[in-house]
């Protein structure tokens, strides 16, 4: 809402200039015309402060240009309460201070303050700060206003209490046409085919000589104004004129035709009124056709049309008589103006029109006998107290403006931003649905202010009008359906009343929401609201402590009309729980705490699902937004133990850096105070796999031990099946791997006969992987193909992604085609599971099959984008994967004659390289023994190629051990090795 203050300046020098009495008789009447002005302006005035007055505009209902009426109001204040007068009487000189913002209603019956907030003190810093006579608004109403009122340049003043502040003085309002058509305009996009028919229309005008009629209905920013701006641009030297409804005031029924007969005569605001009459005879003497009696007839009807003022009576223009003699009036008027000569008349806003004027205009297209188009611009509200207007005549038309579709959408934004900004202009997309005005403040405000998910104040105003004009009911209806979502169902909704039905009917007739053909979670109809922006700004005008019960309300009301199905809602059902505590929290820290435990439960939960399923960055966002909870709401910290230990783990897993490794060691310290349980069984695992086993083998597989040890205490099978499984590590990375086969072999046994389907996918594939290594490439095979079965049955990303791996990798060995498509479809599963480990991954494979398919700048490519993404200093975690993918980039510059790019990955794989892993050592060694070869140093390539014939000599790498071979073989050649060994 706005806030205004105006304040008398030096009333007591006037005191002093005055008798007391008429002084107050002055003060009286002054307060009193203040009064009068503030509320034609549709203004609440909330209190007379000694020589000042506070009003606010929005409260109790909202409008649209709130802002506008408070900067109107304030010029309509500063004219009539200015000094000195006239008549002697005593003048005053107002200070004005005009601010807009967000505040916090009282009850209108008994609040002791109607608003309270940051923007009323703003409002009253203001008007302090402002000189005697000026007008000083604050940065929102000056940006809401930018368009229809002129500002002085603006300064920064010290508000006390609220910091530094820009403001600007009001210096006048802008010419409603002539003014603003100098302003920059949007690309005129999607509206073709009725800027044509408008055109057919006009030309229908001119070949029958007769007034038609073309009401364009739309919502609020669909483009109304601007079709009828372009159109009468087509216009060349043709009459046309172009007129609005005003929403508030005294005097506004005929108020169009009033500027238009002002405009007409050529009328000033500051003419005289015997010199306002003086010209509109003028102007019709000036047209041929009347006698002298016509002209007198014609003279008076268009004097009491325009020059009824607020100080007249101008109820009595609003009398049926009256009405047809005005519009006799004006009939006459247009056909002497006009003659054979078609003219357009574009009338906006029409949906603010009092009655009166719509009878009025039904006359005159009844009778007039002149070539004119009026072109009625209005929103669908019309329809609702007018459903007929426009019917049943053949001189009338309605045209319906639809949102822009997704290409003109996009297209409008690209051009507003002013460059391709693609993730800017699917934002834009998403929130603005088509509307032509919500995609032009949405690029102003993500240019002033970047990306966000707020509704520009100049939208809001828009919508919160269209709530506040609704019943209380369907209002408050809105409201709690907000809280659900942009899609929701009655019985969700709190305190169920009689009427929702009927409520929600209206709603949907005023083209708030929609009832769709879906049905909700107990099989009640499901609505959605027709615009994100009107959910949100519904939403908005909720208190918190409303939005705690509604939201506590909802989350009970999912959990149970899910039932069985429990599980698709449970991020929902968690959400709308934490909502309710954050509330709550906000406005009593000390309370709330059932509605902490709720949400920190049902989040906890949601997390180790996500977690499960292998969605690990959802997983991640929501064990923090569990632990935020927990924080904030005191949860012990034996509660708090799991989540900790499942943020541990999903952290490692997405950053692999030193601070997730601190979490993982914390967390550890803690389960094992609690005792043997599933989360530390877990941790342990962790630790021991992606930590300790490239420093300390021995270590890690200590802690592999304990974690076999932990399990067999939890008396859990399926916790045993799965610390063995992982327990067969240490061999694969000291190249065991027919003792690592055993293992596996033995844990998915266990798995299978304790009915334990959770890391049987897992286990499957690292059968494949390790049957790869040792030659097995028909196991291989039939392991991976088996594992992606299993995980197409599952749906588990994380078991996807692996499953996918191992069976993209046996294509490989195997040299299949078909490598190629499957290691596409790996990077794309990356992308969704997450974390630098998916993607090294994917990236191994998907530069061997393009290596494979000859392609080998393409898989040069892929490693060198991979690689940016990673550092060995700052991801421990990760050192063999960087050792590996540095040691194929190496080989793969080495073929295309890059020795520079060569030397440097082989020294980066060999320093990141652990030295407990035998395949990462082993291939970086086999990299830099080929760049010395290239070099023509052969005694370092002899030395590396022996070290990793060393490393290899004692483990079943077959692959591995016969290319140390193949290099030693090249490197005692006396020629010609060079260029073999860089192939």
């Amino acid at each position: 809402m706005t806030v205004l203050f105006a304040d008398i300046v030096d009333s007591s020098t006037s005191t002093r200039s005055y008798d007391a009495e008429v002084l107050r008789a002055a003060l009286a009447r002054t307060f009193s015309r203040t009064r009068e002005i503030l509320q034609a302006h549709g203004a609440t005035v909330e209190k007379f402060i000694g020589d000042a007055v506070m009003a606010v505009f929005g409260v109790p209902a909202a409008h649209e240009d709130d802002a506008d009426r408070a900067v109107r109001a304030a010029l309509a204040l500063r004219d009539v309460v200015a000094s000195p007068r006239p008549d002697g009487r005593p003048g005053f000189t107002l200070r004005i201070g005009i601010n807009t913002g967000e505040v916090v209603t009282g009850d209108l019956e008994g609040a002791e303050s109607l608003v309270t907030g940051g923007p009323v003190i703003v409002a009253a810093r203001l008007e302090e700060n402002a000189q005697h006579g000026e007008i000083l608004a604050g940065p929102l109403t000056r940006e809401l206003t930018r368009a229809r009122i002129r500002y002085g340049p603006p300064r920064t003043i010290d508000a006390k209490g609220m910091g530094q502040i820009e403001v600007a003085p009001v210096e006048g309002v802008l010419g409603a046409w002539k003014d603003r058509s100098a302003l920059p305009t949007s690309p005129f996009i999607g509206r073709d085919a009725e800027l044509r028919l408008l055109g057919e229309m006009r030309r229908r005008v001119a070949t029958t000589g007769r007034p038609h009629l073309v009401t364009v209905f739309a919502d609020a920013g669909m483009g109304k104004s601007r079709l009828a701006g372009e159109f009468l641009a087509t216009l060349s030297a043709e009459p046309a004129a172009r007129v609005t409804c005003l929403p508030y005031g005294r005097a506004i029924t005929y108020w169009p035709l009033q500027e238009l007969i002002r405009g007409e005569a050529g009328i000033s605001p500051t003419d005289p009124l015997d010199e306002a009459r003086a010209k509109i005879e003028k102007r019709v003497s000036e047209l041929a056709g009347f006698d002298e009696q016509e002209r007198r007839a014609v003279v008076r009807e268009l004097t009491a049309l325009a020059l009824a003022g607020p100080d007249g009576e101008p109820s009595d223009l609003t009398s049926e008589l009256r009405r047809r003699e005005l519009a006799l009036g004006m009939t006459r008027y247009l056909e002497a103006r006009l003659g054979s000569t078609p003219g357009t008349i574009v009338l906006e806003d029409l949906h603010w029109a009092e009655e009166p004027l719509l009878a009025l205009l039904e006359e005159l297209l009844e009778h007039l006998r002149a070539p004119l188009l009026l072109v009625c611009l209005a929103r669908t509200d019309l329809l609702a107290r007018r459903p007929n207007w426009g019917s049943g005549r053949t001189n009338a038309i309605a045209i319906t403006l639809e949102p822009l579709d997704r290409g003109e959408t996009e297209r409008l934004a690209r051009e507003l931003l002013g460059d391709r900004a693609d993730e800017r202009v699917r934002e834009i997309v998403i929130r603005t649905e088509g509307n032509p005005l919500f995609v032009e403040e949405y690029v102003r405000m993500l240019e002033d202010q970047g990306s966000g998910t707020i509704v520009p104040p100049t939208l809001h105003g828009v919508i919160a009008a269209r709530l506040d004009a609704l019943r209380p009911a369907v209002k408050r209806l809105l409201q709690e359906a907000s809280v659900v979502g942009r899609e929701f169902w009655l019985d969700a909704l709190p305190n169920e009343r009689a009427s929702a039905d009927a409520d929600a009917d209206e709603a949907e007739r005023r083209g708030l929401i929609a009832r769709t053909a879906m049905r909700g979670p107990t099989g009640t109809h499901t609505y959605s609201f027709r615009h994100g922006l009107i959910r949100d700004v519904a939403y908005a005008s909720l208190s918190k402590a409303e939005r705690t019960q509604v939201h506590d309300r909802y989350s009970k009301w999912l959990e149970r009309a899910a039932g069985e199905r429990a599980s698709e809602y449970a991020e929902i059902v968690a959400y709308h729980a934490e909502r309710a505590f954050h509330f709550a929290h906000e406005l009593d820290p000390s309370a709330g705490s059932d509605l902490g435990h709720r949400a920190f439960t049902l989040l906890s939960r949601s997390a180790s699902a996500a977690s499960a399923r292998g969605e690990f960055r959802t997983a991640r966002e929501l064990i923090d937004r569990a632990l935020a909870v927990a924080d904030s709401s005191r949860i012990a910290a034996a509660e708090r133990a799991s989540a900790h230990a499942l943020s541990a783990i999903v952290k490692l897993r997405l950053d692999s850096d030193s601070a997730a490794v601190g979490e993982l060691d914390d967390a550890i310290a803690s389960a094992r105070a609690a005792g043997p349980s599933d989360d530390l069984v877990r941790l342990l695992i962790w630790r021991a796999s992606s930590v300790t086993i490239f420093e300390d083998v021995a270590g890690a597989r200590d802690l592999f031990a304990e974690a076999v040890t932990v399990a067999k205490a939890t008396g859990d099978p399926g916790m045993v099946a799965y610390a063995v499984w992982a327990s067969s590590e240490p061999m694969g990375i000291t190249g065991q791997l027919d003792e690592q086969a055993r293992l596996l072999s033995d844990a998915l046994a266990q798995m299978r006969a304790a009915g334990i389907t959770q890391w049987e996918v897992s286990c499957l594939t690292e059968i494949a992987l390790n049957a790869i290594e040792r030659g097995d490439i028909t196991l291989a095979r039939s392991r991976a193909r088996e594992a992606v079965a299993l995980a197409s049955r599952g749906g588990r990303r994380i078991d996807g992604f692996k499953a996918a791996d191992a069976w993209a990798r046996a294509l490989l060995a195997s040299g299949d085609p078909d490598a190629g498509a499957a290691a596409a479809e790996l990077i794309s599963l990356a992308r969704t599971v997450g974390g630098h480990w998916a993607m090294a991954r994917a990236a191994e494979v998907a530069s061997l099959a393009r290596e494979l398919a000859g392609d080998v700048d393409g898989a040069s490519l892929v490693l060198a984008d991979t690689l940016a993404q990673f550092d060995s200093t700052r991801m421990p975690t990760q050192r063999e994967a960087i050792a590996r993918l540095e040691a194929m980039r190496s080989r793969l510059a080495l073929a295309s004659g890059d020795i520079a790019t060569a030397r440097s990955s082989a020294g980066a794989a060999l320093r990141a390289a652990p030295p407990t892993h035998v395949a990462a050592r082993a291939s970086a060694n086999l990299a830099a023994a080929a760049v010395a070869h290239a070099d023509g140093d052969d005694k370092e390539a002899r030395r590396l190629i022996d070290d990793a014939r060393a490393v290899l000599a004692p483990t079943q790498y077959g692959g591995l051990r016969e290319r140390a071979e193949h290099m030693a073989r090249e490197v005692l050649q006396p020629s010609g090795g060079r260029r073999s060994s860089a192939r």
